[in-house]
C-alpha cells in the first residue's frame, strides 16, 4: 500500500497532470458527442446501446479523475448506511 505522501507525489507529478488533462478533454468530447446526437442509432435499441456506452465511459473516467487517498475507508463508511 502506498502512503499519503506517495499518493500526493504521484498526483502532482507532471505526467499524472498531463494524463488527467487528457482524460478531462476526453470527457468533454464524449459529452459534446452526446449533445450533438451522435449516439442516435437506426433503432431505439442502437440508440440505447450507444448512449449507455458513452455515459459509462464518462462515469468510468470520472471515477479515475476523482480518486482520493484512503478511498477504501470512505467507501466502507458510506456503504454501512
Amino acid at each position: 500500500m502506498i502512503s499519503a505522501e506517495q499518493f500526493e507525489e504521484w498526483k502532482s507529478h507532471p505526467v499524472t497532470i498531463e494524463i488527467y488533462k487528457g482524460l478531462n478533454e476526453l470527457v468533454s468530447e464524449i459529452k459534446d458527442q452526446l449533445a450533438a446526437g451522435n449516439t442516435i442509432g437506426g433503432t431505439p435499441e442502437e440508440t440505447h446501446g450507444y448512449t449507455h456506452r458513452a455515459v459509462g465511459q464518462i462515469l468510468g473516467i470520472e471515477q479515475i479523475l476523482n480518486i482520493t487517498y484512503g478511498e477504501e475507508d470512505t467507501i466502507e463508511e458510506t456503504s454501512r448506511y
